[in-house]
């Protein structure tokens, strides 16, 4: 895979941008409330499937070697390991599921907005499994501590993405089309 210097640039910076806005959070129980969510759905809004899915790999790689950028600003191995590791990982899903709907389904917000929403729910689901196994909680335990709090913001989070990443994709492609 070749890049040109203008999409490194906008790839780094929207890694950037997560590593900025996903520490940011409200420490809410085990799962806290953060803009990593936003920051994953503006990154791919922006990016795309690909590029945005590699933008998120990177973030990954960065806390995993100690960059303080996962939630509360935690990092390392044992934040990947943790209690909310699995929403981590979920994430991926997030990733791959709305950028695909995002580049298949051009111009159809509504679509788009529903595949972002799959790959929410993916990722609820893979990080309360994994909660529930680090904890040794119940499914419906691990349930209230780690989706029913996070629904409704996250439902906004997506919208607000997905409407701020359409402006900043047109100004990117000014640049290139990624």
């Amino acid at each position: 895979m070749k890049f040109e210097i203008k999409e490194l640039l906008v790839l780094a910076l929207m890694t950037a941008v997560m590593a900025v806005l996903s520490p940011i959070s409200i420490p809410v129980g085990p799962v806290p409330i953060s803009l990593g969510t936003f920051a994953v759905c503006l990154t791919v809004a922006v990016l795309g499937r690909k590029m945005g899915t590699i933008s998120y790999l990177i973030y990954l790689l960065l806390g995993l070697i100690g960059l303080p950028v996962f939630s509360n600003y935690g990092a390392g191995l044992g934040k990947l390991l943790g209690p909310t590791g699995g929403y981590l990982f979920g994430m991926l899903f997030l990733s791959i599921v709305g950028g695909f709907g995002l580049d298949h389904f051009p111009g159809l917000f509504v679509v788009q907005y529903a595949f972002f929403l799959i790959g929410i729910a993916l990722c609820y689901l893979f990080g309360t499994l994994w909660l529930a196994k680090v904890l040794s909680l119940d499914t419906a335990k691990a349930v209230s501590l780690g989706v029913l709090p996070f629904i409704v913001p996250d439902c906004i989070k997506v919208f607000i993405a997905l409407k701020l990443g359409k402006k900043l994709r047109s100004a990117v492609r000014l640049w290139k089309n990624i």
